[in-house]
C-alpha cells in the first residue's frame, strides 16, 4: 500500500478496536516488533485470557430449544508492517486463536476479523493506495515478527495456536 508503516498500523489498530478488540496491555507488541527488523507492530485481543469452562443456558418451552455459549475463546490479531519500497508499506493482519479453545468455537470471532480486514482494504481503496491484496492460511514466513510458535511463546500459551 501506499503509505508509512505507522500509519498502516495505526489505521488496522482503529478498524479492530471498531469490532470489539482491544490494544494488548503486556508488552508483546514490543516483543514481536524486537525479533524482525523494519516490522511497526500492533497485538490486539478479544475474548477470556484463560481458558474457560463452556457454560451453556437452555431456555425450553414446548417446542423450541434456545442454547447460548460462554465467552469467545482468547484471539490475538498481530497487525505488523514494514516498508517495502520508496512510499510503499506492506501491511499483515494475521489472527491466532489460543490452542486451548473448544474446536466449536475457533470460528466464534471471524466475522469481527472479517469486517475489519473488509474496512482496512475499502479505506485503502478509496484513497488509491492499495497496490495489491491477498488472503493468508499462515502466517508468511519473510520475517513477519509473530509465527505460530512466536506468538505461542510470547503469550504463555500452552496448546498450539489456531
Amino acid at each position: 500500500m501506499r503509505s508509512t508503516t505507522d500509519r498502516l498500523v495505526r489505521v488496522a489498530q482503529g478498524f479492530l478496536q471498531a469490532e470489539g478488540f482491544e490494544e494488548r496491555p503486556d508488552d508483546s507488541a514490543e516483543r514481536f516488533a524486537a525479533v524482525s527488523e523494519g516490522w511497526v507492530t500492533a497485538v490486539l485481543s478479544v475474548g477470556a485470557e484463560k481458558p474457560a469452562r463452556r457454560r451453556w443456558w437452555a431456555l425450553r418451552s414446548s417446542d423450541v430449544t434456545t442454547a447460548q455459549a460462554g465467552p469467545h475463546p482468547q484471539t490475538v490479531v498481530v497487525a505488523a508492517s514494514r516498508p517495502v519500497a520508496s512510499g510503499v508499506a506492506e501491511l499483515v493482519v494475521f489472527p491466532y486463536v489460543s490452542g486451548d479453545a473448544d474446536a466449536s468455537h475457533v470460528g466464534a470471532v471471524a466475522p469481527r476479523i472479517a469486517s475489519a480486514l473488509a474496512r482496512i482494504t475499502e479505506a485503502a481503496g478509496s484513497e488509491s493506495a492499495m497496490l495489491s491484496h491477498e488472503s493468508l492460511s499462515e502466517p508468511p514466513s519473510d520475517g513477519f515478527p509473530a509465527s505460530r510458535e512466536a506468538v505461542r511463546h510470547a503469550l504463555g500459551w500452552a496448546g498450539p495456536t489456531r
